[in-house]
């Protein structure tokens, strides 16, 4: 792996009272890039889901939710927790299975392992059955792993300047295509949590996913409903959700989503897409006006143009899914919120960095409910992010990031999933200072890692957990 560069812009300037350490790794690691600029806030609450309690009255104008694929907190950040000024709760030791095997916590490669993540895999490592999970049965046990910080220089140099929740958790035991579902409705909307079976999902698509507000479950069609009840390409038991889509639309608010890395002539489609899971979004908003690439954001961040919402969906190749690169993914982070911190829009944004399942990768902490899933990442960057904060308020991924959105911009109640949800407000300070930003890193991924990547990727594409 070759080593991060450090790059800089408008983004990296000295902030009064502290000064940036640039040059390399070692300065990255031992203090993340900023000394101390005021004494580090831990928050703690007990109430495992808290009504949030941001106003609408803040600077903030602009939210941006990076969803990315496949991690757990103590996979992505048990690392960086151990080196950071302020703690938090990150965990990289060797673990003991209910089978009584201990496992080594091995240094994840670049080459994510392929470790099965779907529902069931989940409820496994939830009751410390890790090696019973396919693709972790055999020392090395490669869901006990743990990414080093200089493998994610952007994300670490975030982690440690801004503000980590440390608690937030998945809604439930789902797999991509419901966790995709939950981020466009604040809800399930009864989808059982497995991914459909291999193909296309949603509207487009003839393709079914299990569905039940009760069992047993059904096989219902891969598409949500208009409130006509259009869209699915059969009879579906499904009912009609608003989306945030809708509710940023109807409150004269603008929103889009970025996927894909390329500009396009027509919208980028995956698995991964949101849009197409709903028929009102498909049908009348799947254009390149509401649906681009990222190259379209970089855009709108460089201008000052930036939506009141930005959904980013990564394409497969920088999604830090199992079996493509995770310094490749870092890179793509590192380049979306550097675009942001260097233009217009900077004091007026908050962004939300997260990760859409486990992977299924080990976390030490047990939820607080039963309903909830394994903890995710979350690190919160903007000016008005708590500057070293820990917030250990228990959240939710990713209603607790809508709630945000929905308290922020005054909109009505999305969902009661997003309504219950704690919404980051302790991760704010709208009186401090201002933060400014840090400087971009890119890591250099070898030619053979990334042929091996190529060679991977319908693999990626068609992953059925």
């Amino acid at each position: 792996m070759t080593i991060a560069v450090a790059t800089t812009g408008r983004g990296a300037t000295t902030r009064r009272g502290s000064r940036w350490l640039v040059g390399g790794l070692a300065g990255l690691t031992a203090a993340s890039a900023l000394l101390a600029v005021t004494p580090a806030t831990v928050v703690r609450a007990a109430d495992p889901e808290r009504v949030g309690v941001i106003a609408p009255a803040t600077p903030i104008e602009n939210v941006v939710i990076l969803y990315q694929e496949n991690h757990t907190f103590d996979d992505v950040l048990g690392a960086v927790c151990e080196t950071r000024a302020n703690p938090c709760d990150g965990f990289i030791g060797p673990v003991t299975f209910k089978s009584g095997r201990t496992a080594e916590n091995v240094v994840q490669p670049d080459l994510i392992p392929e470790v099965k993540h779907d529902p069931q895999s989940q409820r496994l490592g939830l009751t410390n059955q890790w090696d019973r999970i396919e693709g972790c049965r055999k020392a090395p046990y490669f869901c006990v792993s743990h990414v080093p910080p200089e493998n994610i220089p952007n994300l670490a140099s975030y982690a440690n300047t801004f503000t980590v929740s440390d608690a937030t958790f998945a809604a439930g035991k789902a797999a991509s295509f419901v966790a995709h579902v939950s981020l466009g409705a604040g809800t399930y909307n009864g989808f059982e949590g497995s991914n459909p079976s291999p193909g296309l999902w949603g509207c487009e698509a003839e393709n079914d996913a299990l569905w039940g507000l009760s069992r047993p479950f059904t096989l219902q069609p891969t598409c949500t409903p208009d409130q006509a009840g259009a869209g699915p390409y059969r009879p579906s038991e499904v009912p009609y959700v608003p989306t945030i889509m809708e509710l940023m639309e109807q409150a004269g608010l603008s929103w889009h989503i970025y996927e894909g890395q390329r500009s396009q002539s027509t919208p980028h489609l995956s698995n991964f897409s949101v849009c197409p899971f709903f028929w009102w979004c498909y049908d009348n908003r799947f254009t390149l006006e509401y649906n681009s690439s990222s190259q379209e954001f970089l855009r709108a961040a460089e201008d000052g143009t930036l939506p009141n919402l930005s959904i980013l969906i990564p394409d497969f190749r920088v999604s830090q899914h199992n079996n493509v690169s995770m310094a490749k993914g870092d890179n793509y982070i590192g380049e979306m919120v550097s675009a942001v911190m260097n233009g217009p829009n900077w004091n007026s944004t908050a962004i939300f960095i997260t990760y859409d399942d486990c992977g299924c990768f080990y976390d030490h902490v047990v939820p607080p409910s039963r309903k909830m899933g394994l903890r995710n990442p979350m690190v919160i960057v903007s000016p008005w992010a708590r500057p070293q904060g820990t917030d250990s308020t228990p959240a939710i991924q990713p209603y607790s990031a809508l709630a945000f959105v929905q308290h922020v911009f005054d909109l009505p109640p999305l969902s009661k999933e997003v309504t219950r949800a704690y919404d980051y407000a302790n991760s704010f300070d709208f009186t401090q200072e201002p933060l400014s930003g840090v400087p971009r890193f890119h890591t250099r991924v070898p030619k053979s890692e990334r042929r091996e990547i190529a060679r991977l990727l319908p693999l990626v594409r068609n992953d059925p957990t």
